[in-house]
């Protein structure tokens, strides 16, 4: 598994907006291979400011992939992408 962590660019919101539906309609084609994922915020009731995605991966070069082919990625939403090895541990599965 793997943990991808994005933050957005500033004053992104148009773009996150403008992209939504290809960002979501990418996320449920490939709904098999992702464990969990949403947004960040900085408060509960706040807009977006990144995103969380665990996503089962064989690899990192498949999870860096997987990201980089996401609509809010190439729009340009996102000002850093980190993908991050990942070993879930709770709870047990």
């Amino acid at each position: 598994m793997y943990a991808i962590v994005c933050f957005d660019a500033p004053d992104s919101g148009g773009l996150r907006d403008s992209h939504r539906t290809a960002h979501q309609e990418f996320l449920q084609a490939h709904a098999a291979k992702i464990a969990y994922g949403g947004p960040l915020k900085g408060r509960a009731d706040g807009p977006s400011t990144g995103a969380l995605i665990v996503v089962n991966c064989a690899t990192r070069e498949e999870a860096e992939a997987f990201i980089a082919a996401d609509p809010y990625n190439r729009a340009g939403v996102y000002e850093t992408v980190e993908v991050h090895a990942f070993k879930q541990v709770f709870p047990r599965q």
